[in-house]
């Protein structure tokens, strides 16, 4: 897989989908770029009720920023529909199409109120790269990162927004099991307020031997868009 070029957008979710926010990237020039979990999630969106309704704008929105941007997008999440289900979903979007999602298997305690845990591991072969997706908390069961661990997965891709982060959950989700199974693992999140409650963006990029880059601490109530050079090693 050789260098692989990250674009991570740790977007201030008040600032919404609106023309600024199009153009900062959507002349970007990377293999991917990250978008925070429920990017879309701007100040009229009060609680997770109200998360479906502005979940097909922003998946028309993505499908349109792929017109322009060239790489392969991680749209964060969205909800969407099933048949009669709805699920937390990460669209995969390249060359202008929808190409798959990874539905959200561990759910917080709200979400389950609204959507169905996927059944899937979100493991991705496109453009060349083959890569695994992880949503929200679910970095906190080891088990998913080994999963893909031992389905050969060498790249992950982690889009989340929350409120709780430390350096020692990142010490044991993230580089603990980087190192252990010679991983690389790139973290996006989102920041600013998610329904009435502060978010701090905990954005980052991690290998087999440690940190590469991740938001310095005055840096995590900040919008940053980072693009990254991932090299990696023997891959």
């Amino acid at each position: 897989m050789g260098i692989v070029k990250v674009s991570i957008f740790q977007k201030s979710l008040q600032e919404g989908l609106n023309l600024t926010t199009y153009k900062k990237i959507a002349a970007l020039k990377s293999d991917f770029l990250l978008l925070p979990e429920y990017f879309f999630a701007d100040q009229s969106v009060k609680d997770y009720r109200s998360l479906p309704d502005k979940s097909m704008f922003a998946h028309d929105w993505l499908l349109k920023l792929n017109d322009s941007y060239k790489g392969i997008i991680l749209g964060g999440s969205i909800i969407r529909g099933e048949g009669s289900e709805q699920f937390a979903a990460t669209p995969v979007v390249s060359e202008g199409a929808l190409v798959d999602y990874y539905n959200k298997r561990e759910l917080s305690s709200e979400e389950k109120k609204l959507v169905k845990p996927g059944d899937s591991p979100g493991v991705f072969i496109l453009g060349g790269f083959r890569f695994g997706v992880l949503l929200g908390g679910e970095t906190k069961n080891p088990a998913y990162i080994q999963e893909l661990a031992e389905q050969g997965i060498k790249i992950i891709f982690i889009m989340d927004t929350r409120p709780d982060f430390d350096e020692a959950e990142d010490e044991e989700q993230i580089l603990k099991p980087a190192a252990e199974h010679g991983l690389y693992i790139t973290r996006c999140c989102g920041t600013g307020r998610l329904f009435g409650e502060d978010i701090r963006g905990r954005s980052l990029v991690a290998s087999p031997t440690g940190i590469s880059w991740r938001v310095a601490p005055q840096e995590t109530e900040q919008e940053i868009l980072k693009t990254i050079l991932i090299n990696m090693v023997g891959v």
